[in-house]
Formats: C-alpha cells, sequence, structure tokens
C-alpha cells in the first residue's frame, strides 16, 4: 500500500504531539484556527429575519 504523502503531513502534528508537552497550547491553536475558519464564513451574513404570516 502506497501512503500518501498529505496523509502523513496531516498526521505530522499528532507525532509533533507525543513528543512535546504542549497540548493545551495545541488545543488552543487548533481551536483559533477553527474558530478563524468559522468566522470568514458568516462574513457578509444577515441574520433570518421571520417571515411575516399572511392569511389568505
Amino acid at each position: 500500500m502506497k501512503i500518501a504523502p498529505w496523509y502523513l503531513a496531516a498526521l505530522a502534528p499528532f507525532a509533533a504531539l507525543g513528543y512535546s508537552g504542549a497540548h493545551l497550547s495545541h488545543l488552543f491553536v487548533v481551536l483559533l484556527t477553527m474558530g478563524i475558519f468559522a468566522g470568514t464564513l458568516t462574513i457578509g451574513r444577515l441574520p433570518v429575519a421571520p417571515q411575516p404570516k399572511t392569511d389568505p
């Protein structure tokens, strides 16, 4: 089985965690990155206002 290079690159941060005691800081960086990503997805979106009900 041939292993793709991107697969090894994706596992590299977890290997680095095993050799360092920086578990909490790594988690903080991951959460910060996910927060920035989620924030960029919501830029420019307007909140959805409820539609008025009309009775025919």
